[in-house]
């Protein structure tokens, strides 16, 4: 089973946000035993902003025509069910790298198959101070369009810890990745046959207003 494992942070070396979605990445294996993952950090290729043209709507042309590293990436999620996403936040809001690349998927509007969609998706998010709810409450709309299920969140704010891998920040991540795995192995296990409990109903109860309420309370 494919997962992408997408880290969204700015910095060229290993990050906090690195750090975070190797936690919840060992959640996921924990819980799913043939787990391949695609780790993908977006800052380490090259994809160019969005032009705005909309040349890739066109079904002649069918696809983007800026050269980069874009169809690369893309092509490295080929055949995911499932996607961990970490971010940090910058100015409250998805950082300008993840930014760019939501714009330039735009490019498969049209297309059956659009790619980094149809995923059950974790997401985790952190800060140096606060916003940490706003910016994940902005990735929503994206995964709407692509039919993603975001089925873990956790959102983490540095203050005063000097270091969020030495707090419970690693233990919440592994936790996300876990119930990512749990969903993804309950999703293509068969359903185990349960009991069904009686329905239980309550008598019914006279409404305000009715002569018997009056009378009950009189």
């Amino acid at each position: 089973m494919k997962i992408v494992a997408l880290s969204c942070t700015q910095k060229r070396l290993p990050s906090l946000t690195d750090a975070l979605l190797e936690a919840a990445i060992a959640g996921v294996v924990r819980e799913v035993g043939d787990a391949e993952i695609q780790r993908i950090r977006l800052i380490d290729h090259r994809i160019a902003m969005c032009e705005g043209e909309d040349t890739c709507l066109d079904p002649e042309a069918g696809r983007c025509t800026l050269d980069d590293d874009f169809e690369h990436v893309v092509d490295l999620a080929e055949g995911a069910q499932a996607m961990l996403l970490a971010m940090p936040v910058y100015a409250g809001n998805v950082p300008a790298v993840l930014k760019i690349f939501q714009e330039r998927l735009k490019s498969f509007m049209n297309a059956r198959q659009r790619p980094f969609g149809n995923l059950l998706v974790g997401t985790i998010v952190h800060s140096r101070t606060m916003l940490t709810e706003p910016a994940l409450g902005s990735l929503f709309p994206w995964y709407l369009r692509l039919r993603n299920k975001n089925v873990a969140s956790a959102c983490f704010t540095q203050n005063d810890h000097q270091d969020l891998t030495r707090t419970a920040a690693l233990d919440l991540c592994v936790a996300v990745g876990r119930q990512l795995g749990m969903t993804l192995d309950g999703s293509r296990s068969q359903a185990v046959d349960r009991t069904a409990l009686p329905l239980v109903q309550s008598p019914a109860r006279p409404r305000c207003g009715d002569p018997a309420a009056s009378s009950a309370g009189a």
